[in-house]
């Protein structure tokens, strides 16, 4: 199968075999309108200030650090936002979401990590060769885990957000440094003063 190196929708999607990812994907409507158009505000603001550089190089590695910002601050306002749809904070639902991650676990990826938290998800895979492109392998999580939470709830619709943020580690530093993130990341929220007793966050054996 040809996979193609990248892809877009909102986002910038690269795909790269042999390469490490990090997975963020939350609820629908976890954010509120006026919240996403801001940050796509100041999203397209930046970069369009940041395209104007001549140095390629230069140029590339402050678009990089834009959207690694642009992620911080989406992420920011779903661990500070109380009062939206939290359906994760269910224990069958978030049982239901782990289950959809570990099934494909040594198929389509190795699992390194992940936390889910009350609106979103953070997940840390090891890609060595695809099956399928790598938003295929996010539908079938999605699919799943947003039919048997649906049951759940006794809801019908759209559970998941469509587009998730998808990011190809650099370096072994950045891979440290955001599976501390994804770990730590209840702590972070407020939800525990202890990242031990999260009970919805997993890291693989030997890591």
């Amino acid at each position: 199968m040809i996979i193609k190196p990248f892809y877009r929708r909102n986002l910038p999607h690269f795909q790269s075999e042999n390469s490490y990812y990090f997975v963020t994907y939350r609820l629908y409507n976890s954010l509120s309108k006026k919240i996403i158009v801001e940050l796509k505000n100041y999203y397209l603001q930046k970069k369009n200030f940041l395209l104007k550089i001549n140095d390629p190089r230069i140029r590339s590695e402050k678009i990089y650090e834009l959207q690694k910002s642009y992620f911080g601050k989406f992420d920011y306002y779903l661990d500070t936002n109380k009062e939206c749809i939290n359906y994760l904070s269910h224990p069958e639902i978030a049982g239901i979401c782990a289950g959809s991650m570990k099934f494909l676990d040594k198929k389509d990826y190795e699992l390194i990590c992940y936390s889910i938290m009350p609106n979103h998800v953070h997940m840390l895979v090891y890609v060595e060769r695809f099956l399928k492109p790598f938003y295929k392998t996010m539908q079938s999580i999605k699919r799943f885990s947003s039919r048997e939470s649906n049951k759940i709830i006794n809801r019908q619709g759209v559970f998941w957000h469509e587009e998730n943020y998808d990011h190809i580690v650099r370096d072994r530093e950045e891979l440290n440094k955001i599976i501390k993130y994804i770990m730590n990341n209840p702590v972070k929220a407020g939800l525990v003063n202890n990242a031990d007793d999260w009970k919805w966050r997993f890291l693989k054996e030997g890591w």
